[in-house]
């Protein structure tokens, strides 16, 4: 493989070709980028395309190899956009946004859960039975699970019970109206 194909390669490319090298799979090196797996998947795709490569590991194994060269002899690729990149890379472009500041109570009390980086942790009082944002599954113990399933049966046939008597009082209303009208 010659250094003109490894100067194709972008940022994302290397990025997940060192994922590869460090043994790790497509979720873990997405969840570690914050991309999706099928984004991981087409970028190491495209970089085997990219080098000539026969699959994603002799691919970074080959990065690893040049990387090293390249380090050892001082050379240094710059790395060329690919045309037929779809989706520009604006990481770094705009700057973090500051943090947030910490709810305060009147008391000096954090407001909301505890405080961990300079963020306060908003943590629920009781967890709910459903994955929210950011989770991978839900993270409920047994106990927790066991309070659920009555409670969410309990208030199924508190609502078919309220569907139900108002469908007969609406029937009996308009029995009365047509009886009052006939």
């Amino acid at each position: 493989m010659t250094p003109e194909r490894f100067a194709l390669l972008t940022r994302r490319h290397r990025e997940c070709l060192h994922g590869v090298k460090a043994l790790k799979g497509s979720k873990e090196i997405a969840t570690e980028l914050g991309l999706g797996k099928s984004t991981v998947d087409s970028y190491l795709a495209e970089a085997v395309r990219l080098l000539g490569a026969r699959n994603r590991r002799d691919a970074a194994l080959a990065l690893a190899e040049f990387e090293a060269l390249e380090n050892d002899q001082g050379i240094e690729i710059t790395e060329k956009p690919t045309p037929d990149k779809i989706i520009p890379d604006f990481t770094g472009l705009v700057p973090p946004p500051p943090p947030m500041p910490v709810p305060m109570a009147p008391d000096g009390s954090t407001v909301g859960g505890a405080v961990q980086g300079g963020h306060a942790q908003v943590s629920s009082r009781l967890p709910l039975p459903i994955r929210r944002q950011g989770q991978l599954h839900n993270d409920m113990n047994l106990a927790e699970r066991l309070f659920w399933v009555p409670t969410i049966a309990v208030a199924l046939a508190i609502g078919f019970g309220m569907l139900a008597t108002g469908l007969d009082v609406m029937t009996r209303v308009i029995g009365r109206l047509s009886h009052l009208a006939g």
